[in-house]
């Protein structure tokens, strides 16, 4: 428990195999839609925090299955969503998002570049529903990829690694143009930046992805390999991969005795 919170973490039960996880290198994107789909808030309404212009690849599963969805993002593209009931071009923390009107909300690759996570979780908190659940995919804080990537940024070196990297294969850009912060990219960091604001339950799931050597020179591509196969894949804490599940609940504290 921490304070009112219960915590669980949970280890994705998946192969602890370099072969096999490199042959399904979009398994923790499976995972996560699967997650999602068997969330029953997803039949509610729901929101889509930092939405994009649409759905990613990855959630393309998703379409159809909303009670009903909105979605916000600073990026103007978010007009151009086809799915969206409402809508919000604006940076979430200080959006207009009505408050206790979601079932269930979520963040798919945003919580890294969360500036402020008390500000983020306080608002998430808010615009949630009694009974309302939040889930987030993000790259785990304790995995080299975001260590090697926040030195990237603060070195000025990310727009050399974006114009190096190029695309992948959907056409989408390897290395995104906003900050990435990673300030709640770990349980302890989540736990910390909710800590009061009464969610009754937090879940972390951890999935050993092998995708990071992508973004290597060939040559090099060995040392990411070599981690994944030493130690990404086999200890928890250390997989690359971080889901968060986060219960409103109806929380209230009990009578003072």
């Amino acid at each position: 428990m921490n304070g009112p919170i219960a915590v669980r973490q949970v280890r994705a039960d998946v192969p602890v195999n370099w072969p096999i996880l490199n042959a399904d290198r979009s398994g923790f994107q499976d995972y996560f839609a699967r997650l999602l789909l068997e969330s029953p808030g997803l039949k509610g309404r729901v929101l889509d925090i930092g939405c994009g212009g649409n759905l990613p690849s990855a959630l393309q599963g998703l379409a159809g299955q909303y009670g009903a969805i909105d979605g916000i993002d600073p990026d103007p593209a978010v007009a151009t969503h086809p799915l969206l009931g409402h809508r919000w071009n604006s940076p979430f923390e200080t959006s207009a998002v009505p408050e206790n009107s979601y079932d269930l909300a979520y963040a798919y690759n945003v919580l890294e570049h969360i500036a402020d996570p008390r500000a983020f979780f306080s608002k998430v908190y808010g615009v949630l529903k009694d009974d309302g659940v939040f889930w987030a995919l993000t790259p785990n804080g304790h995995h080299p990829f975001p260590i090697l990537s926040r030195s990237i940024e603060r070195l000025g070196l990310k727009g050399v690694a974006r114009r190096q990297l190029g695309r992948d294969e959907s056409g989408a850009m390897r290395v995104n143009d906003y900050p990435a912060y990673y300030r709640c990219n770990t349980s302890r960091a989540v736990l910390s930046a909710i800590r009061g604001l009464e969610f009754r339950s937090a879940t972390f799931f951890h999935y050993p992805c092998v995708q990071w050597d992508t973004y290597f020179p060939t040559w090099l591509r060995w040392t990411p390999r070599a981690w994944d196969l030493t130690l990404g894949t086999r200890f928890t804490n250390l997989m690359q991969i971080l889901i968060v599940k986060l219960d409103k609940g109806d929380w209230r504290p009990g009578p003072v005795k």
